[in-house]
Protein backbone atom coordinates (compact mmCIF):
# COMPACT_ATOMS: atom_id res chain seq x y z
CA UNK A 1 0.00 0.00 0.00
CA UNK A 2 1.34 3.83 -0.95
CA UNK A 3 1.78 6.03 2.27
CA UNK A 4 -1.63 7.77 1.67
CA UNK A 5 -3.60 5.08 1.25
CA UNK A 6 -1.97 3.35 4.31
CA UNK A 7 -3.30 6.75 6.39
CA UNK A 8 -6.62 6.46 5.34
CA UNK A 9 -6.85 2.79 6.20
CA UNK A 10 -5.43 3.55 9.74
CA UNK A 11 -8.67 5.95 9.63
CA UNK A 12 -10.98 3.93 8.83
CA UNK A 13 -9.73 1.75 11.20
CA UNK A 14 -10.31 4.58 14.50
CA UNK A 15 -13.57 5.13 12.62
CA UNK A 16 -14.59 1.26 12.97
CA UNK A 17 -12.88 1.13 16.53
CA UNK A 18 -15.21 4.00 17.92
CA UNK A 19 -18.49 2.33 16.34
CA UNK A 20 -17.76 -1.10 17.45
CA UNK A 21 -17.39 0.23 20.49
CA UNK A 22 -20.92 2.33 21.08
CA UNK A 23 -22.39 -0.96 19.21
CA UNK A 24 -20.75 -3.34 22.00
CA UNK A 25 -22.01 -0.93 24.83
CA UNK A 26 -25.25 -0.58 23.57
CA UNK A 27 -25.78 -4.44 23.52
CA UNK A 28 -24.26 -5.37 26.63
CA UNK A 29 -26.50 -3.12 28.63
CA UNK A 30 -28.78 -5.95 28.53
CA UNK A 31 -27.10 -8.85 29.57
CA UNK A 32 -27.41 -8.02 33.82
CA UNK A 33 -31.48 -7.34 33.09
CA UNK A 34 -32.40 -10.50 31.70
CA UNK A 35 -33.65 -12.07 34.48
CA UNK A 36 -35.21 -9.40 36.11
CA UNK A 37 -36.63 -8.29 33.00
CA UNK A 38 -38.21 -11.86 32.56
CA UNK A 39 -39.39 -11.87 36.44
CA UNK A 40 -40.76 -7.87 35.49
CA UNK A 41 -42.53 -9.69 32.93
CA UNK A 42 -43.96 -12.41 34.76
CA UNK A 43 -45.47 -10.17 37.60
CA UNK A 44 -47.34 -8.28 34.96
CA UNK A 45 -49.09 -11.28 33.97
CA UNK A 46 -53.00 -11.62 34.52
CA UNK A 47 -53.27 -15.26 33.75
CA UNK A 48 -51.23 -18.51 33.20
CA UNK A 49 -51.85 -18.83 29.43
CA UNK A 50 -49.11 -16.96 28.03
CA UNK A 51 -45.97 -17.84 26.46
CA UNK A 52 -43.81 -16.72 29.04
CA UNK A 53 -45.68 -19.09 31.66
CA UNK A 54 -45.49 -22.06 29.61
CA UNK A 55 -41.94 -21.83 28.96
CA UNK A 56 -41.30 -21.57 33.04
CA UNK A 57 -43.39 -24.31 33.83
CA UNK A 58 -41.15 -26.58 31.11
CA UNK A 59 -38.33 -25.10 32.77
CA UNK A 60 -39.40 -26.03 37.00
CA UNK A 61 -40.99 -29.74 35.00
CA UNK A 62 -36.39 -30.07 33.97
CA UNK A 63 -35.46 -28.83 37.21
CA UNK A 64 -37.56 -31.03 39.15
CA UNK A 65 -36.74 -34.10 36.97
CA UNK A 66 -32.93 -33.32 37.84
CA UNK A 67 -33.22 -32.63 41.42
CA UNK A 68 -35.24 -36.08 41.67
CA UNK A 69 -32.87 -38.24 39.81
CA UNK A 70 -29.30 -36.61 40.82
CA UNK A 71 -27.32 -34.55 43.14
CA UNK A 72 -28.14 -30.87 42.14
CA UNK A 73 -26.37 -28.09 43.10
CA UNK A 74 -27.58 -25.14 45.52
CA UNK A 75 -28.37 -22.62 42.15
CA UNK A 76 -30.91 -25.42 41.20
CA UNK A 77 -32.50 -25.08 44.62
CA UNK A 78 -33.13 -22.02 44.55
CA UNK A 79 -36.10 -22.62 42.40
CA UNK A 80 -38.16 -19.96 40.58
CA UNK A 81 -35.40 -18.09 40.17
CA UNK A 82 -32.93 -20.66 38.83
CA UNK A 83 -35.93 -21.21 36.56
CA UNK A 84 -35.63 -17.47 34.96
CA UNK A 85 -32.20 -17.27 34.98
CA UNK A 86 -32.28 -20.34 32.96
CA UNK A 87 -34.49 -18.77 30.47
CA UNK A 88 -32.23 -16.19 30.34
CA UNK A 89 -29.52 -18.33 28.92
CA UNK A 90 -31.82 -19.42 26.66
CA UNK A 91 -32.56 -16.65 25.35
CA UNK A 92 -29.20 -16.17 24.98
CA UNK A 93 -28.48 -19.04 22.84
CA UNK A 94 -31.43 -18.39 20.90
CA UNK A 95 -29.69 -15.41 20.03
CA UNK A 96 -26.41 -16.95 19.22
CA UNK A 97 -28.12 -19.34 16.86
CA UNK A 98 -29.79 -16.62 15.02
CA UNK A 99 -26.64 -15.37 14.38
CA UNK A 100 -25.23 -18.57 13.14
CA UNK A 101 -28.21 -18.31 10.30
CA UNK A 102 -27.90 -14.82 9.64
CA UNK A 103 -23.89 -14.60 9.31
CA UNK A 104 -23.25 -16.71 5.84
CA UNK A 105 -25.72 -13.76 3.97
CA UNK A 106 -24.51 -10.86 5.39
CA UNK A 107 -21.32 -11.86 4.71
CA UNK A 108 -22.37 -12.16 1.24
CA UNK A 109 -24.07 -9.47 0.83
CA UNK A 110 -21.28 -7.31 1.86
CA UNK A 111 -19.10 -9.08 -0.64
CA UNK A 112 -21.94 -8.12 -3.24
CA UNK A 113 -23.54 -4.98 -2.69
CA UNK A 114 -20.45 -3.23 -0.22
CA UNK A 115 -19.86 -2.88 3.44
CA UNK A 116 -21.57 0.38 4.12
CA UNK A 117 -24.58 -0.41 3.09
CA UNK A 118 -24.87 -3.44 4.46
CA UNK A 119 -23.63 -2.44 8.26
CA UNK A 120 -26.02 0.31 8.29
CA UNK A 121 -29.15 -1.98 7.30
CA UNK A 122 -27.80 -4.20 10.35
CA UNK A 123 -27.82 -0.48 12.10
CA UNK A 124 -31.55 0.25 11.38
CA UNK A 125 -32.30 -3.22 12.41
CA UNK A 126 -30.40 -2.65 15.92
CA UNK A 127 -32.29 0.54 16.03
CA UNK A 128 -35.68 -1.35 15.58
CA UNK A 129 -35.55 -4.34 18.26
CA UNK A 130 -34.53 -1.83 20.82
CA UNK A 131 -37.05 1.00 19.91
CA UNK A 132 -39.52 -2.39 20.34
CA UNK A 133 -37.55 -3.25 23.94
CA UNK A 134 -38.15 0.01 25.00
CA UNK A 135 -42.29 -0.47 24.35
CA UNK A 136 -42.33 -3.94 25.12
CA UNK A 137 -45.41 -4.46 27.09
CA UNK A 138 -45.08 -7.84 27.20
CA UNK A 139 -42.71 -10.97 27.07
CA UNK A 140 -43.86 -11.90 23.44
CA UNK A 141 -43.19 -8.30 22.34
CA UNK A 142 -39.47 -8.23 23.98
CA UNK A 143 -39.13 -11.74 22.85
CA UNK A 144 -40.04 -10.16 19.08
CA UNK A 145 -37.08 -7.66 19.77
CA UNK A 146 -34.68 -10.38 20.57
CA UNK A 147 -35.13 -12.48 17.41
CA UNK A 148 -34.94 -9.10 15.04
CA UNK A 149 -31.76 -8.38 17.11
CA UNK A 150 -29.92 -11.80 16.46
CA UNK A 151 -30.81 -11.03 12.46
CA UNK A 152 -29.46 -7.94 12.93
CA UNK A 153 -26.32 -7.73 14.41
CA UNK A 154 -23.54 -8.28 11.75
CA UNK A 155 -21.72 -5.15 13.28
CA UNK A 156 -18.77 -7.15 14.57
CA UNK A 157 -17.97 -9.11 11.59
CA UNK A 158 -18.49 -6.64 9.11
CA UNK A 159 -15.97 -4.35 11.48
CA UNK A 160 -13.36 -7.39 11.31
CA UNK A 161 -14.37 -7.53 7.28
CA UNK A 162 -13.56 -3.40 6.52
CA UNK A 163 -10.43 -3.54 8.46
CA UNK A 164 -9.40 -6.60 6.46
CA UNK A 165 -10.50 -4.49 3.07
CA UNK A 166 -8.07 -1.72 4.76
CA UNK A 167 -4.75 -3.13 6.00
CA UNK A 168 -2.15 -5.17 4.40
CA UNK A 169 -0.84 -8.54 6.03
CA UNK A 170 1.69 -6.47 7.96
CA UNK A 171 -0.76 -4.18 9.98
CA UNK A 172 -4.09 -7.00 9.32
CA UNK A 173 -3.72 -7.92 12.72
CA UNK A 174 -2.42 -4.78 14.94
CA UNK A 175 -6.37 -3.47 13.31
CA UNK A 176 -8.24 -6.62 14.50
CA UNK A 177 -6.71 -6.43 18.14
CA UNK A 178 -8.37 -3.18 18.06
CA UNK A 179 -11.74 -5.11 17.79
CA UNK A 180 -10.45 -7.63 21.26
CA UNK A 181 -9.64 -4.27 22.63
CA UNK A 182 -13.69 -2.66 21.78
CA UNK A 183 -15.20 -6.14 23.21
CA UNK A 184 -13.50 -6.30 26.58
CA UNK A 185 -13.90 -2.55 27.09
CA UNK A 186 -17.83 -2.69 26.33
CA UNK A 187 -18.21 -6.20 28.20
CA UNK A 188 -16.71 -4.47 31.17
CA UNK A 189 -18.54 -1.29 31.19
CA UNK A 190 -21.69 -2.15 29.44
CA UNK A 191 -23.00 -4.39 32.35
CA UNK A 192 -22.16 -1.76 34.51
CA UNK A 193 -24.18 0.91 32.73
CA UNK A 194 -27.32 -1.05 32.15
CA UNK A 195 -27.33 -1.67 35.88
CA UNK A 196 -27.35 2.24 36.41
CA UNK A 197 -29.73 2.65 33.92
CA UNK A 198 -32.17 -0.70 35.64
CA UNK A 199 -32.19 1.95 38.74
CA UNK A 200 -34.10 4.46 36.95
CA UNK A 201 -37.45 5.25 36.58
CA UNK A 202 -39.41 5.41 33.45
CA UNK A 203 -43.34 5.51 33.91
CA UNK A 204 -45.65 6.57 31.61
CA UNK A 205 -48.31 8.96 31.98
CA UNK A 206 -51.12 6.65 30.77
CA UNK A 207 -50.09 2.98 31.89
CA UNK A 208 -52.81 1.19 29.72
CA UNK A 209 -51.83 3.10 26.39
CA UNK A 210 -50.22 1.61 23.56
CA UNK A 211 -46.92 3.41 24.31
CA UNK A 212 -46.39 1.81 27.89
CA UNK A 213 -43.19 1.51 28.46
CA UNK A 214 -40.71 -1.79 29.12
CA UNK A 215 -39.66 -3.10 32.22
CA UNK A 216 -35.61 -0.94 32.83
CA UNK A 217 -37.08 0.95 29.91
CA UNK A 218 -34.63 3.38 30.64
CA UNK A 219 -31.67 1.39 29.90
CA UNK A 220 -33.32 0.28 26.95
CA UNK A 221 -33.86 4.61 25.95
CA UNK A 222 -30.15 4.86 26.65
CA UNK A 223 -29.05 1.96 24.18
CA UNK A 224 -31.80 3.21 21.88
CA UNK A 225 -29.14 6.53 22.31
CA UNK A 226 -25.63 4.81 21.76
CA UNK A 227 -27.35 3.64 18.44
CA UNK A 228 -28.41 6.62 17.11
CA UNK A 229 -25.32 8.07 17.70
CA UNK A 230 -23.37 5.46 16.19
CA UNK A 231 -25.82 5.29 12.97
CA UNK A 232 -25.09 8.64 12.71
CA UNK A 233 -21.37 8.82 13.04
CA UNK A 234 -20.91 5.81 10.59
CA UNK A 235 -23.16 7.60 7.51
CA UNK A 236 -21.34 10.26 8.02
CA UNK A 237 -17.59 8.97 8.44
CA UNK A 238 -17.57 5.75 6.85
CA UNK A 239 -16.39 5.12 3.47
CA UNK A 240 -17.02 1.97 0.92
CA UNK A 241 -14.08 0.15 1.61
CA UNK A 242 -15.20 -3.10 -0.87
CA UNK A 243 -12.53 -1.70 -3.60
CA UNK A 244 -10.37 -0.34 -1.37
CA UNK A 245 -7.23 -2.84 -2.11
CA UNK A 246 -7.68 -1.79 -5.61
CA UNK A 247 -6.55 1.39 -5.40
CA UNK A 248 -3.51 0.10 -3.62
CA UNK A 249 -1.49 -1.37 -6.43
CA UNK A 250 0.29 0.96 -9.07
CA UNK A 251 -1.38 0.66 -12.64
CA UNK A 252 1.09 -0.39 -15.32
CA UNK A 253 1.84 2.44 -17.89
CA UNK A 254 -0.17 2.04 -20.96
CA UNK A 255 1.86 0.69 -24.11
CA UNK A 256 4.32 -0.70 -21.92
CA UNK A 257 3.81 -4.30 -23.73
CA UNK A 258 7.15 -5.74 -21.90
CA UNK A 259 5.23 -5.52 -18.54
CA UNK A 260 1.96 -6.81 -20.49
CA UNK A 261 3.96 -9.75 -21.32
CA UNK A 262 5.20 -10.74 -18.42
CA UNK A 263 1.97 -10.87 -16.85
CA UNK A 264 0.53 -13.06 -19.13
CA UNK A 265 3.34 -15.22 -18.92
CA UNK A 266 2.82 -15.08 -15.06
CA UNK A 267 -1.23 -15.80 -15.36
CA UNK A 268 -0.26 -18.98 -17.63
CA UNK A 269 2.25 -20.41 -15.51
CA UNK A 270 -0.17 -20.22 -12.66
CA UNK A 271 -2.98 -21.52 -14.26
CA UNK A 272 -1.82 -25.29 -13.30
CA UNK A 273 -1.45 -24.91 -9.55
CA UNK A 274 -4.99 -22.76 -9.34
CA UNK A 275 -7.22 -25.77 -8.99
CA UNK A 276 -4.64 -27.30 -6.13
CA UNK A 277 -4.26 -23.57 -4.43
CA UNK A 278 -8.49 -23.40 -3.92
CA UNK A 279 -8.57 -26.93 -2.91
CA UNK A 280 -5.67 -25.76 -0.29
CA UNK A 281 -7.89 -22.48 0.76
CA UNK A 282 -11.26 -24.68 1.01
CA UNK A 283 -9.77 -27.08 3.28
CA UNK A 284 -7.79 -24.81 5.72
CA UNK A 285 -11.46 -22.82 6.04
CA UNK A 286 -13.00 -25.96 6.95
CA UNK A 287 -9.89 -26.90 9.81
CA UNK A 288 -10.42 -23.01 11.25
CA UNK A 289 -14.53 -23.41 11.17
CA UNK A 290 -14.46 -26.65 12.61
CA UNK A 291 -11.58 -25.28 15.73
CA UNK A 292 -13.70 -22.10 15.75
CA UNK A 293 -16.62 -23.96 16.79
CA UNK A 294 -15.14 -26.20 18.95
CA UNK A 295 -12.81 -23.69 21.00
CA UNK A 296 -15.83 -21.78 21.58
CA UNK A 297 -18.56 -24.71 22.08
CA UNK A 298 -16.25 -25.20 25.09
CA UNK A 299 -14.99 -21.85 25.81
CA UNK A 300 -18.38 -20.17 25.98
CA UNK A 301 -20.02 -23.03 28.30
CA UNK A 302 -17.27 -22.93 31.01
CA UNK A 303 -18.13 -19.03 30.57
CA UNK A 304 -21.09 -18.79 31.43
CA UNK A 305 -21.24 -21.16 34.09
CA UNK A 306 -18.90 -19.00 36.23
CA UNK A 307 -20.98 -17.09 37.62
CA UNK A 308 -23.18 -20.49 38.79
CA UNK A 309 -19.97 -21.69 40.12
CA UNK A 310 -19.32 -18.30 42.15
CA UNK A 311 -22.90 -18.06 43.83
CA UNK A 312 -23.23 -22.01 44.22
CA UNK A 313 -19.24 -22.59 45.43
CA UNK A 314 -18.02 -19.86 47.00
CA UNK A 315 -21.53 -17.44 48.08
CA UNK A 316 -20.66 -14.41 45.51
CA UNK A 317 -22.53 -11.38 46.38
CA UNK A 318 -23.35 -9.36 43.34
CA UNK A 319 -20.53 -6.98 44.18
CA UNK A 320 -17.95 -9.62 43.89
CA UNK A 321 -19.39 -11.15 40.87
CA UNK A 322 -19.01 -7.80 39.23
CA UNK A 323 -15.48 -7.15 40.34
CA UNK A 324 -14.64 -11.05 39.21
CA UNK A 325 -15.83 -9.79 35.41
CA UNK A 326 -14.88 -6.72 35.73
CA UNK A 327 -11.22 -8.33 36.17
CA UNK A 328 -10.86 -10.87 33.53
CA UNK A 329 -12.58 -7.68 31.39
CA UNK A 330 -10.20 -4.58 32.14
CA UNK A 331 -7.01 -7.41 32.10
CA UNK A 332 -8.14 -8.66 28.69
CA UNK A 333 -7.73 -5.13 27.63
CA UNK A 334 -4.78 -4.53 28.80
CA UNK A 335 -3.52 -7.53 27.56
CA UNK A 336 -4.95 -6.31 23.87
CA UNK A 337 -3.71 -2.76 23.66
CA UNK A 338 0.02 -3.52 25.73
CA UNK A 339 1.14 -7.36 24.92
CA UNK A 340 -1.19 -8.12 21.77
CA UNK A 341 -1.29 -5.03 19.45
CA UNK A 342 2.74 -5.32 19.60
CA UNK A 343 3.21 -8.79 19.26
CA UNK A 344 1.56 -8.96 16.29
CA UNK A 345 2.81 -8.10 13.27
CA UNK A 346 6.09 -8.83 13.83
CA UNK A 347 6.28 -12.26 11.94
CA UNK A 348 4.54 -14.26 9.46
CA UNK A 349 3.90 -16.93 12.40
CA UNK A 350 2.63 -14.54 15.45
CA UNK A 351 -1.31 -14.99 15.04
CA UNK A 352 -0.80 -18.83 15.58
CA UNK A 353 1.53 -18.56 18.17
CA UNK A 354 -1.00 -16.01 19.58
CA UNK A 355 -4.26 -18.60 19.58
CA UNK A 356 -1.86 -21.48 20.99
CA UNK A 357 -0.49 -19.13 23.98
CA UNK A 358 -4.44 -17.91 24.11
CA UNK A 359 -5.93 -21.69 24.32
CA UNK A 360 -3.15 -23.09 26.55
CA UNK A 361 -3.94 -20.10 29.20
CA UNK A 362 -7.76 -20.83 28.86
CA UNK A 363 -6.71 -25.12 29.92
CA UNK A 364 -4.55 -24.04 32.24
CA UNK A 365 -7.01 -21.75 33.93
CA UNK A 366 -9.78 -23.82 33.69
CA UNK A 367 -7.99 -26.56 35.40
CA UNK A 368 -6.99 -23.92 38.10
CA UNK A 369 -10.71 -23.76 38.55
CA UNK A 370 -11.42 -27.41 38.61
CA UNK A 371 -8.94 -27.57 41.33
CA UNK A 372 -10.30 -24.69 43.69
CA UNK A 373 -13.76 -26.41 43.78
CA UNK A 374 -12.23 -29.22 45.93
CA UNK A 375 -10.74 -26.79 48.42
CA UNK A 376 -12.42 -24.77 51.03
CA UNK A 377 -14.87 -22.04 50.03
CA UNK A 378 -12.86 -19.08 51.86
CA UNK A 379 -9.78 -19.95 49.43
CA UNK A 380 -9.81 -18.23 45.87
CA UNK A 381 -6.61 -18.07 44.78
CA UNK A 382 -7.05 -20.67 42.48
CA UNK A 383 -10.17 -18.83 40.85
CA UNK A 384 -8.76 -15.71 40.58
CA UNK A 385 -5.84 -17.57 38.75
CA UNK A 386 -8.59 -19.37 36.00
CA UNK A 387 -9.73 -15.68 35.81
CA UNK A 388 -6.64 -14.82 34.52
CA UNK A 389 -6.78 -17.76 32.21
CA UNK A 390 -10.38 -16.56 30.98
CA UNK A 391 -8.68 -13.12 30.28
CA UNK A 392 -5.78 -14.04 28.00
CA UNK A 393 -7.67 -16.14 26.33
CA UNK A 394 -10.51 -13.37 25.77
CA UNK A 395 -7.51 -11.39 24.33
CA UNK A 396 -5.67 -13.69 21.70
CA UNK A 397 -8.10 -16.08 20.40
CA UNK A 398 -10.86 -15.04 18.79
CA UNK A 399 -9.43 -12.12 17.07
CA UNK A 400 -6.09 -13.83 15.95
CA UNK A 401 -8.61 -16.86 14.47
CA UNK A 402 -9.94 -13.83 12.54
CA UNK A 403 -6.86 -12.57 11.27
CA UNK A 404 -5.72 -15.68 10.24
CA UNK A 405 -8.77 -16.09 8.34
CA UNK A 406 -8.58 -12.92 6.60
CA UNK A 407 -5.07 -13.41 5.28
CA UNK A 408 -6.00 -16.85 3.00
CA UNK A 409 -7.28 -14.95 0.49
CA UNK A 410 -7.58 -11.33 -0.54
CA UNK A 411 -11.17 -11.51 -2.37
CA UNK A 412 -14.65 -12.66 -0.37
CA UNK A 413 -13.60 -11.74 2.73
CA UNK A 414 -17.03 -10.82 3.42
CA UNK A 415 -17.98 -14.64 2.92
CA UNK A 416 -15.40 -16.28 4.56
CA UNK A 417 -15.90 -14.20 7.79
CA UNK A 418 -19.69 -14.55 7.59
CA UNK A 419 -18.90 -18.47 7.22
CA UNK A 420 -16.38 -18.43 10.34
CA UNK A 421 -18.77 -15.97 12.83
CA UNK A 422 -21.32 -18.55 11.66
CA UNK A 423 -19.24 -21.38 12.74
CA UNK A 424 -18.56 -19.92 16.22
CA UNK A 425 -21.85 -18.50 16.70
CA UNK A 426 -23.17 -22.63 16.78
CA UNK A 427 -20.88 -23.11 19.06
CA UNK A 428 -22.07 -20.23 21.26
CA UNK A 429 -25.74 -21.42 21.36
CA UNK A 430 -24.60 -25.12 21.99
CA UNK A 431 -21.87 -24.79 25.02
CA UNK A 432 -23.71 -23.38 27.65
CA UNK A 433 -26.57 -26.39 27.74
CA UNK A 434 -23.85 -28.65 26.99
CA UNK A 435 -22.05 -26.98 30.10
CA UNK A 436 -24.87 -26.46 32.24
CA UNK A 437 -25.61 -30.07 31.77
CA UNK A 438 -22.22 -31.68 32.53
CA UNK A 439 -22.14 -28.89 35.82
CA UNK A 440 -25.65 -30.12 37.15
CA UNK A 441 -25.37 -33.60 36.17
CA UNK A 442 -21.87 -34.68 37.42
CA UNK A 443 -20.75 -31.62 39.39
CA UNK A 444 -18.34 -28.47 38.87
CA UNK A 445 -15.09 -29.85 39.10
CA UNK A 446 -15.72 -32.33 36.94
CA UNK A 447 -17.29 -29.87 34.47
CA UNK A 448 -13.91 -27.55 34.21
CA UNK A 449 -11.54 -30.44 34.02
CA UNK A 450 -13.61 -31.46 30.87
CA UNK A 451 -13.18 -28.36 29.77
CA UNK A 452 -9.64 -28.22 30.40
CA UNK A 453 -8.99 -31.54 28.64
CA UNK A 454 -10.88 -30.38 25.47
CA UNK A 455 -9.28 -26.78 24.74
CA UNK A 456 -5.65 -28.68 25.23
CA UNK A 457 -6.79 -31.48 22.55
CA UNK A 458 -8.11 -28.54 20.56
CA UNK A 459 -4.64 -26.67 20.91
CA UNK A 460 -2.54 -29.49 20.03
CA UNK A 461 -4.91 -30.31 16.62
CA UNK A 462 -4.85 -26.03 15.76
CA UNK A 463 -0.79 -26.70 16.40
CA UNK A 464 -1.11 -29.86 14.27
CA UNK A 465 -2.88 -29.02 11.24
CA UNK A 466 -3.00 -25.47 10.90
CA UNK A 467 0.21 -23.87 8.74
CA UNK A 468 2.64 -21.56 10.79
CA UNK A 469 1.19 -18.26 8.50
CA UNK A 470 -2.29 -18.30 6.41
CA UNK A 471 -0.81 -15.71 4.59
CA UNK A 472 1.02 -18.09 2.47
CA UNK A 473 -2.04 -19.50 1.00
CA UNK A 474 -2.86 -16.55 -1.14
CA UNK A 475 -5.10 -16.35 -4.39
CA UNK A 476 -3.64 -17.26 -8.24
CA UNK A 477 -2.87 -13.75 -9.78
CA UNK A 478 -5.37 -13.08 -12.45
CA UNK A 479 -5.20 -10.94 -15.70
CA UNK A 480 -7.35 -8.36 -14.23
CA UNK A 481 -5.38 -8.16 -11.19
CA UNK A 482 -1.61 -7.51 -13.39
Amino acid sequence: MTSTLAKQGRRITHIVFIALLLDILSFTIILPLLPRSLEAYKARETHDLTLLSSLLARISSLREYIQAHSASSRFLQQGARADLVLLGGLLGSLYSLLQFIVAPWIGRAADRFGRRPVLLLCMLGNILWTLIWLYARSFELFLGARIIAGLSEGNVQLSNTIIADVTDPATRSRGMALVGIAFAVGFTVGPSIGAYFSQLPLEPSQPRSIFTYAPFAAAALFSLVLLLAETLFLYVRLPETLDFKRHSSEPSPAGDSGTEDAATDSLASAQPSAQNNCKQQRQLLQRLNLLHFTYLFFFSGMEYTLTFLTHDQFSFSNGQQGRLLGFIGILSTLLQGMWVRRRRGKSAHTDKDMVVKGMLACSAGLLCIAYCTAMSPGSTLLLWMGAVGFAVASATVVNCLNSMVSLINDVETGKRLGDFRSAGQIGRSMGPLFACSVYWLLGSRTCYFVGSVAVFVISLLFIAFVPASTATISRIPTKKSQ
